[in-house]
């Protein structure tokens, strides 16, 4: 038999005050214990108490509508105006498979680049670790018995001509 998200699902009873009753733990939940709930992958099913009925997908709409009346930025107008334009088959068609679909795709992205972003900023840590060699002074080379520092020579200008070390040629 194939599980479904649901077997293991926490059950809410709704009363007819609305109040969600948690029949696991015996007290009443607020929307944000049941957005707590659901964020911490646990599947919820909304029984009506008076007549059985499974109630889950309006309980978890209208959980969705008040939390865009507190944020009013999650559905935009004009995608409103369009669920309402569209007719039945179209619609049911598209939150079943498009929209779940786009989801779906949208999360795995998601995890794929913050894994691979993860990675390269583990790598840039690793690389910058390698390329900044140690700070060494002048003194502590002498003190350990290493080569001196060299000195490079300084570039001809014409304020400092070059040295010219060269003999000049004796007369005979």
């Amino acid at each position: 038999m194939r599980r479904t998200p649901m077997d293991n699902a926490l059950t809410l009873r709704r009363y007819g005050n609305r109040r969600l009753y948690n029949t696991e733990s015996g007290g009443y939940l607020t929307n944000q214990d049941v957005i707590d709930i659901i964020r911490q992958g646990r599947d919820i099913r909304v029984v009506d108490s008076r007549t059985g009925e499974d109630i889950t997908k309006m309980v978890l709409v209208n959980i969705i509508l008040e939390e865009e009346k507190l944020r009013q930025n999650l559905l935009p107008v004009s995608f409103l105006f369009q669920l309402i334009r569209l007719q039945g088959e179209t619609i049911q068609d598209f939150f079943q498979n498009y929209l779940t679909a786009s989801l779906e795709a949208y999360l795995k992205t998601r995890r794929e680049f913050d894994r691979r972003f993860r990675e390269w900023l583990d790598l840039g840590a690793a690389m910058t670790a390698f390329a900044e060699p140690p700070e060494r002074s002048a003194a502590s080379d002498d003190a350990e018995g290493g080569d001196p520092p060299v000195k490079t020579p300084r570039r001809a200008t014409k304020k400092h001509p070059p040295k010219c070390r060269a003999k000049t040629p004796s007369k005979p």
